[in-house]
């Protein structure tokens, strides 16, 4: 029984018509004159092509750019269902790379076990496949649609892998990614993808998102606008998209650059007639949008505490001393000192406070704590960019962070090392409009009570912070309950008549259930929207 030929194939060959069980035309690959290239549809829709002049099959399939698909339609379905052999157990799907032109180059299989053996064409094997790439050339997933695709206009999407390509696809994108997953981009892929608008999905994970930067910067310097986003639920895209997410609700952590406009100066009655000089205030009369905050305290006086609790009324939509209701913040936290398990229990204990005691609670999307007991070093352009991608993605009112000591490797008491994490910092708080509280460890003294509460390290600290507040004991501190606390503002802040932070804070209390009635910790004195002094 004749089967009709696939319109792509019909539309390579000329001269074709019916014989036999199938099709006669004329070969592509040598001057035919006379028609000698058989053509047929076998079962499954494989193709069959034989020269009987002599042609070699591979030279006729590469004259009429033959793709795998064309030559065999349920090749993938029967890889999936019978487990194609290789040496690192049976592949579970097996990726073809193609050159621009369709021509096999190279395939990546699958395991079960997440490994991924590769195989190139091999005539002389008697398989047909050789187990090792050599000097093959290697090019992107899906090269031919890619190519397109930038000559169409349309956005191109990359992943770290094969598997999220195909669910990018599934979604209605062209998407591609490079052969051997993070860390193996090559500049000569970005050659395709010149002066083309791309989207970057990063897997959720140091590697995932080194390699996404590596990939925007190469695409980049061929003129490419690259957008880098990372998945709302899961760690990839084929997790984000199973999670029933679309495209739109990626997270992006980093937008392309917009050029760059000549910095004019203003006249000054242009510059005074631009924007309002009013107060934005996050948390009326204590925080301001934009503020540059740090939080410092000797060791173990429950600083941390004292942060999260903040952490927590803000985005619950409560002032973090009174309770009064106030506009819900987005806060962004990064502990880098404490342990998940450590962490969790703290949040536990402090949330219901605010659910059951002030009536609110965090709104989804609200809050993003963010543990990293390793730490980090902003003194690495690889932990700034994090940190920046961090808060491009979930772009907080208030961003809290530290402890100091844990967010750098180098020596601390250097102008050169601080200024370091201070333009890590400013990147990441300029580019939200955020305020930033910024915990640190105050300094050590001879005696408990000479202690001074300015942070450890450099002095430029105090050039950078517009408020530096510092939990203190004082004369008449119950040393072994370590409260109630003085205040002590070793930096004093702008417009401070204006922010009305408590002269002194103590523990919190509990009810005779044990339960907590009110905030860990509590103002003794606190100043009203009024100016004047109030007893809590």
């Amino acid at each position: 029984m004749r089967r009709p030929l696939p319109a792509d194939v019909a539309s390579r060959l000329e001269g074709i018509r019916p014989s036999g069980d199938g099709y006669i035309a004329r070969c592509p690959a040598h001057d035919d004159h006379s028609p000698s290239l058989s053509v047929s549809v076998g079962d499954g829709g494989k193709l069959l092509i034989h020269c009987h002049a002599g042609c070699d099959q591979h030279t006729v399939l590469d004259a009429i750019q033959a793709t795998p698909q064309m030559l065999d339609p349920e090749r993938e379905e029967r890889r999936q269902d019978d487990g194609e052999w290789t040496p690192r157990g049976p592949a579970v799907a097996v990726y073809d790379y193609v050159d621009e032109n369709g021509t096999l180059l190279f395939a990546v299989c699958r395991t079960a076990d997440k490994q991924f053996p590769q195989r190139r064409p091999d005539r002389t094997a008697k398989s047909g496949w050789a187990w090792s790439l050599g000097d093959t050339r290697r090019v992107l997933y899906r090269l031919p649609h890619v190519i397109a695709a930038v000559q169409d206009g349309q956005t191109i999407w990359i992943a770290e892998g094969e598997k999220d390509v195909h669910a990018l696809e599934v979604a209605g994108v062209v998407a591609t990614c490079s052969p051997g997953g993070a860390g193996k981009w090559r500049d000569e892929y970005a050659e395709h993808l010149t002066d083309a608008d791309v989207i970057v999905v990063a897997d959720k994970d140091k590697p995932g998102q080194a390699h996404a930067r590596s990939v925007a910067v190469s695409i980049g310097n061929r003129g490419g606008r690259v957008r880098i986003v990372e998945a709302r639920t899961g760690k990839d895209a084929a997790d984000h998209l199973a999670a029933g997410h679309g495209l739109d609700e990626f997270l992006t952590t980093h937008e392309p650059d917009v050029a760059a406009k000549p910095d004019l100066a203003l006249d000054i009655h242009d510059y005074l007639a631009q924007g309002d000089d009013e107060i934005e205030w996050l948390i009326p009369n204590l925080i301001e949008r934009g503020d540059r905050i740090m939080i410092t305290a000797f060791e173990g006086w429950a600083k941390s505490t004292f942060l999260r609790q903040l952490a927590i009324a803000a985005a619950a939509g409560l002032h973090p001393f009174t309770g009064q209701q106030i506009e819900p913040l987005r806060v962004v936290l990064v502990d880098c000192e404490n342990s998940d398990r450590q962490t969790r229990r703290a949040f536990r204990w402090i949330l219901p406070i605010a659910q059951t005691v002030y009536g609110s609670d965090i709104p989804r999307g609200g809050f993003y704590p963010l543990v990293r007991p390793e730490g980090i070093d902003l003194g690495r352009e690889e932990d700034a960019q994090w940190l920046l991608e961090r808060v491009t993605a979930h772009k907080p009112d208030l961003l809290i962070i530290g402890p100091v000591y844990r967010l750098l490797t180098e020596d601390a008491n250097t102008d050169v090392t601080i200024r370091k994490i201070i333009s890590a910092i400013d990147r990441a708080r300029v580019a939200v409009d955020c305020a930033v509280v910024l915990e640190a460890h105050a300094g050590h003294g001879n005696g408990l009570n000479s202690r001074s509460t300015r942070p450890l390290g450099s002095s430029m600290w105090m050039r950078w912070v517009e408020s530096g507040i510092g939990f203190a004991p004082f004369d008449g501190t119950d040393l072994e309950a370590k409260t109630p606390l003085e205040l002590a503002h070793w930096k004093p802040g702008r417009d401070r008549e204006l922010k009305h932070w408590p002269r002194f804070i103590r523990h919190g209390g509990r009810g005779r259930d044990g339960e907590m009635r009110e905030w860990p910790w509590m103002p003794d004195e606190l100043y009203g929207d009024d100016g004047q002094l109030v007893t809590a």
